[in-house]
């Protein structure tokens, strides 16, 4: 299973994920080799809350956020996840596909 696992549940347009990351995660070995270009930053958005652990956010610029247990999180596009100390990161994120809304403000 390595040392990240997701699980994924889709009801409609709408998306709520379980992600868990363990200590000694690396975004650029698990990750980055199954998406296409094999990039070397993280190209998605993520918005959830952290259920557990500490989370180190690095992005491309340079800058870092730490994230912790109990804190919601809007994460843009280009960063990589670190995880600190010893607790896996349990993170529950939602998404919303806008072509829903989208068709209804064309009809």
């Amino acid at each position: 299973m390595g040392l990240a696992q997701a699980k994924v549940v889709t009801m409609d347009d709408k998306t709520t994920m379980e992600i868990t990351l363990k200590p000694g995660f690396d975004w650029v070995k698990e990750v980055s080799p199954k998406l296409p270009g094999c990039p070397e930053w993280c190209p998605a958005n993520h918005f959830g809350y952290l259920q557990s652990g500490t989370m180190k956010i690095n992005y491309k610029d340079g800058s870092t956020e730490t994230v912790n247990a109990g804190s919601s999180y809007n994460i843009p596009p280009g960063h990589l996840p670190e995880v600190i100390g010893d607790v896996p990161c349990v993170m529950v994120e939602f998404s919303q596909s806008t072509a829903a809304v989208v068709k209804e403000m064309k009809d």
